[in-house]
């Protein structure tokens, strides 16, 4: 029997030939049957392959703007548990805290969704866009369209259009789109590959950090004062015929608070300023529950502020009290030990030349409250050197860096072969106590005020009289143990600063704490703290996420209404079959072939 051939016949188009010849007619009567099936199918369907298309791209972009809002308004900002031993989420506080892995896995399951949608969407708009290439209708009129059939070439590049979900122009031998339809069918298939990579995108827009975090659902209790504290010590401490030895254990407590206070230099700044709050911090009793990063709610905190600090620039602009008392600092000490004997570089006193430490005071009542705010002389050791002409002349090097130049008068005082030198000045300052309303906790027993040191509120307590009269005694033990590791180079007014600072507050502890015995009863609320791992949210990686979602559903509606049309998406099952055998003539999957068939083929 003879072979039936085909002649083909050169047509409008002529990469596409018409086919004429013993099975020409069958074929026409089969593609009209075929197609007279989609639109009877199309006709009697009750959701229209058009339909069924709008809802998968709605459906996408739907699902994208809600993981994305989530992410960027849920998660950011979530306090996951950040606990070793938690295996699963908890209810902590009535409420329900998950960790890191639940919600990375919320976020990754709702992400699989999408790929779902992306998987359907792909799978419909690449057999329908091969279809709409096979049919001709890009370049074709319907008529000429309905007598074409396919060449092998052309099935072939569709086949590898389907296998890599990429414009067929890109294939060997490389072409540009003709018209408008194949470039929306291009761009809509290049941003349908793109869909399949971006997932790393938003799930790698998520960062965990641990912060310590306020257990708000608890409380717990911490006494006001210590509980040692007995009035009764108040007579001795001014009991006027031992010395000042019944003082001196007093002393040696204020600056042990201060080494306790300030001895971590992690939390301050190079100059010496507080990092933690507004520098008004205070002892408080222990508590196993209550840690760094706790809370301590409207609890009586020690408070200075130091308004200016200024230098005399010549002798005859200080008085003659002012440089008695900062040569010869024995009627400044109430413990009997002048601060003036101690020759160390950074010794510094603050008095007041008219009013001194009163030792005559009731010894049944505690003193009596104020605030104390008015100027001080201040007196401080810049260096001792060996007798020279001019006096305190070419004192550089210092621990406080160059002071020649600085232009301010040194004070001498010494022996016959050494002498002291000494800058001399006023400084204004507000001591008192505040009713701090938030104290953050910066270890186990010291808290630290969190107002703004502008905004706080100074009260009358009975005990701010007295600490500042123990700061030229204070002043000097702290400089000389320098546990606290006080900043001096090129710091002269923020070492003073912080030095009056660590005194006034430690004095005022230890006098609160020794003597507030009327105050045992007395209890603060604080709030403990706990560890979260803390969401923070990369919103431009969100947001570029969601872009190139949202283009796949632009690009996919210009393809619905400018390109496709509803056979398209409903193609014959013949073509289907002829294309998918192209597609799987084309060998080995994976990179390799993707290269092959990009430039060999």
């Amino acid at each position: 029997m003879e072979a039936k051939q085909d002649i083909q016949v050169t047509t409008a188009d002529p990469e596409t030939p018409l086919i004429v010849g013993p099975d020409a007619n069958a074929d026409e009567k089969t593609n009209a049957q075929q197609e007279q099936a989609i639109v009877s199918d199309n006709r009697t369907s009750r959701f229209p392959p058009k339909a069924h298309a709008w809802s998968i791209l709605l459906a996408h972009l739907g699902a994208c703007v809600a993981i994305a809002l989530a992410i960027a308004l849920a998660v950011n900002g979530y306090e996951a548990l950040d606990d070793e031993s938690a295996t699963h989420a908890s209810y902590v506080g009535g409420k329900l805290i998950l960790r890191v892995g639940d919600v990375t896995t919320l976020i990754s399951a709702a992400l699989v969704i999408v790929r779902l949608l992306v998987g359907s969407w792909t799978t419909l708009a690449v057999w329908a866009c091969g279809h709409y290439i096979l049919s001709g209708a890009s370049s074709s009129t319907p008529t000429t369209a309905q007598t074409n059939k396919a060449t092998p070439t052309q099935l072939r590049s569709i086949g590898w259009m389907m296998r890599w979900k990429l414009p067929p122009w890109l294939r060997r031998p490389f072409a540009l789109p003709t018209n408008p339809s194949q470039w929306v069918v291009s761009v809509a298939l290049f941003i349908i590959a793109v869909q399949t990579y971006i997932s790393p995108i938003i799930t790698g827009a998520v960062n965990w950090t641990s912060t310590p975090v306020l257990a708000t659902y608890t409380t717990v209790s911490v006494g006001a004062v210590d509980s040692r504290a007995n009035f009764g010590g108040w007579k001795w401490y001014n009991y006027p015929y031992d010395t000042a030895i019944a003082r001196k254990p007093y002393l040696r407590t204020a600056a042990g608070y201060a080494s306790i206070v300030w001895s971590d230099p992690s939390i301050l700044s190079p100059n010496g300023t507080s990092l933690t709050g507004n520098g008004c911090r205070h002892i408080v009793p222990g508590h196993d529950a209550l840690g760094p990063n706790a809370t301590l709610l409207n609890a009586v905190v020690p408070c200075i502020q130091i308004h200016s600090i200024d230098w005399y620039k010549a002798g005859d602009e200080v008085g003659r009290a002012e440089w008695v008392y900062v040569a010869d600092s024995s009627s400044l000490s109430i413990m009997d030990d002048p601060p003036s004997t101690y020759y160390y570089d950074g010794v510094t006193v603050v008095f007041d030349t008219v009013v001194g430490w009163n030792d005559s005071q009731n010894w049944d009542i505690k003193p009596s409250p104020i605030v104390f705010n008015k100027p001080q002389t201040i007196g401080m050791m810049v260096k001792r050197v060996a007798k020279q002409d001019p006096p305190c002349s070419a004192l550089d090097p210092t621990i406080f860096g160059s002071v020649d130049q600085l232009g301010r008068y040194l004070l001498e005082w010494g022996d016959e072969t050494n002498k002291n030198c000494y800058f001399i000045g006023t400084v204004n300052f507000t001591a008192g106590v505040t009713v701090s309303e938030e104290s953050k906790y910066i270890s186990s027993r010291v808290v630290e005020d969190q107002t703004p040191l502008e905004e706080v509120k100074f009260v009358e307590n009975p005990w701010v009289q007295e600490a500042v009269w123990l700061l030229p005694d204070l002043m000097t033990m702290i400089a000389v143990m320098n546990s606290t590791l006080l900043p001096t180079f090129e710091n002269i007014d923020g070492y003073v600063e912080l030095l009056m600072r660590q005194a006034y507050l430690a004095a005022w502890d230890m006098y609160h704490d020794a003597f507030d015995e009327d105050e045992k009863d007395v209890v603060y609320t604080a709030i403990p703290s706990i560890s979260r791992q803390l969401a923070e949210v990369s919103f431009s990686r969100v947001f570029a996420w969601l872009a190139i979602c949202v283009l796949m559903s632009i690009s996919g509606g210009f393809l619905l209404m400018a390109v496709l049309r509803g056979d398209d998406l409903k193609p014959p099952q013949k073509d289907l079959q002829d294309a998918s055998a192209a597609r799987w003539e084309e060998g080995m999957g994976g990179a390799v072939n993707l290269a092959w068939g990009l430039f060999f083929t």
